[in-house]
C-alpha cells in the first residue's frame, strides 16, 4: 500500500503543516501556501488521482482474473487490519517500507523523514468530520514546555534537557465531540422561618414550599477520546480546546505530525456522557431557589445527542531519564500550551523546604509568645 505526500507545486518537494503562520512551507524552496491556495490544489491532486484510478479499473474491467487477485487483497489488507496487526505501506517519496500501527493515520518516513499521509487508513467509516489545526508550533511548544518545569518549585535542577525535550512529537488523537439534549426537572420540599419579638410573645413562623422546577438543557462540546490507548487523566487534564476553530477534515493539516485513528466506535466512547451530564441537572436547576433550607431529587433524561469525530491535536513526551526505572509522559494542548503530567520531586530539597519552614513557625510562636506571656 502507498502513502501520499502533500508537494509543493514549484520544486515538488513535501510540504508541512506550520502552525505558528496557519500555512504549509516547503523547506527546500522556503515557500509558503495559505489555507485556501493548498487546500484547493490538494482537492485537484485527490480528484485527478481518483480519475486515474477510475480510467485504470475500467481498462481492466474484462480481466476477472485481476479483479478476483485485488479483491483478495483487499480482503486481506481489511483482516490484517483487523487483527491489529502491523502495517506496511510504501513512502511516495523514496519508495521505503514504512511499518505503521493499526490506528496510525499520519506519520514520517523512517528514512527520507518526509510527512506522509496514509490516506488508506482514512476509509469512508473512519473519515474524520473535523479537525483542530495546531496552533502552537514545535518551537513554541518546547519553551512553554520548559517555563512550565521552570515554575515547579521542587523538581531536581537541571532534570530535563532541552535536547530531550526537543524529542516531543505532535500527535493528532482521535475524539467524539456530542452535543446533548437534556430533560431535566428537580422535586423537593423548602422551608423559610422568621422569629418576630411581640412583647409577651416570641413568635416563629414557618413556611412550607413545594419545589418544581423543569427545563430543556442543552450541553455542547462533551468530549470522549476515541482510542483505547488513551490516557484519560492526561487527556482529559489539558482541556478544553478551543473548538470554534475546528474545520472542514482534510489530510493536508496532518502534514508533518503523526495522527491516530480512532479504534472506538461513537456507543462505546459516549455511553457515559448521560450519566455525567445528569449529575450538573440539580445544581443547575436549583440555582434560582432562594430558600435557607430545601432538599430534593433531580432527574433528566437525554433527549436527543449529537457526534462528531474529530481529531485534536496534542503534544506528546515521554520523557526517560537514566537511572530511572519508569518514564515520565507529558501532554500539551496543541491550541492553548496547557500542559498535564507527573513531575519528579527532589525529595531532598523537599525536606530542607519542611525544615525551613518548620523552624519558622517555632520563631514565630516563641516570639508571640513572649509577647503575650
Amino acid at each position: 500500500m502507498a502513502g501520499e505526500t502533500y508537494k509543493c507545486p514549484s520544486c515538488g518537494s513535501s510540504l508541512t503543516y506550520n502552525p505558528d503562520g496557519n500555512n504549509w512551507a516547503c523547506d527546500h524552496c522556503d515557500t509558503t501556501y495559505d489555507e485556501k491556495t493548498l487546500l484547493e490544489k490538494a482537492g485537484l491532486y485527490q480528484r485527478e488521482a481518483e480519475a486515474e484510478a477510475g480510467q485504470a479499473a475500467h481498462d481492466h474491467a474484462h480481466d476477472h482474473a485481476h479483479d478476483h487477485d485485488h479483491a483478495a487483497e483487499t480482503q486481506a489488507e481489511e483482516a490484517q487490519a483487523a487483527a491489529g496487526d502491523q502495517l506496511e505501506y510504501h513512502c511516495p517519496n523514496c519508495g521505503s517500507e514504512i511499518i505503521t500501527d493499526e490506528t496510525t493515520v499520519a506519520t514520517r518516513c523512517y528514512y527520507c523523514h518526509s510527512p506522509v499521509v496514509l490516506h488508506g487508513k482514512v476509509t469512508a467509516a473512519m473519515k474524520p468530520d473535523k479537525v483542530l489545526p495546531f496552533s502552537v508550533g514545535k518551537d513554541k511548544a518546547i519553551e512553554r514546555f520548559m517555563q512550565w518545569v521552570s515554575k515547579k518549585r521542587f523538581v531536581p535542577k537541571g532534570y530535563f534537557a532541552k535536547e530531550q525535550v526537543g524529542q516531543m512529537e505532535g500527535v493528532y488523537y482521535p475524539h467524539f465531540v456530542s452535543e446533548v439534549a437534556m430533560d431535566g426537572s428537580y422535586t423537593g420540599q423548602g422551608q423559610r422561618s422568621t422569629v418576630m419579638d411581640q412583647g409577651q410573645y416570641i413568635v416563629t413562623t414557618t413556611e412550607h414550599f413545594a419545589i418544581r422546577r423543569r427545563a430543556d438543557l442543552l450541553f455542547q462540546n462533551v468530549m470522549r477520546p476515541a482510542l483505547k490507548s488513551t490516557d484519560r487523566k492526561l487527556s482529559d487534564g489539558i482541556h478544553p480546546f478551543p473548538l470554534e476553530q475546528v474545520k472542514p477534515f482534510a489530510g493536508a493539516y496532518l502534514s508533518g505530525f503523526l495522527a491516530e485513528r480512532r479504534d472506538i466506535d461513537e456507543p462505546e466512547a459516549t455511553r457515559d456522557v448521560a450519566d455525567e451530564l445528569t449529575g450538573y441537572v440539580q445544581p443547575m436547576l436549583t440555582q434560582t431557589i432562594h430558600l435557607p433550607v430545601y432538599t430534593g431529587t433531580a432527574s433528566a433524561q437525554m433527549t436527543a445527542k449529537r457526534s462528531q469525530y474529530v481529531l485534536l491535536p496534542t503534544w506528546v513526551l515521554t520523557y526517560v531519564k537514566s537511572g530511572e526505572k519508569n518514564p515520565y509522559y507529558y501532554v500539551m494542548n496543541g491550541c492553548t500550551g496547557e500542559v498535564c503530567g507527573k513531575l519528579p520531586i527532589n525529595k531532598g530539597k523537599l525536606r530542607l523546604y519542611g525544615l525551613g519552614l518548620a523552624a519558622l513557625c517555632f520563631a514565630v510562636y516563641c516570639v508571640a509568645a513572649y509577647f503575650l506571656f
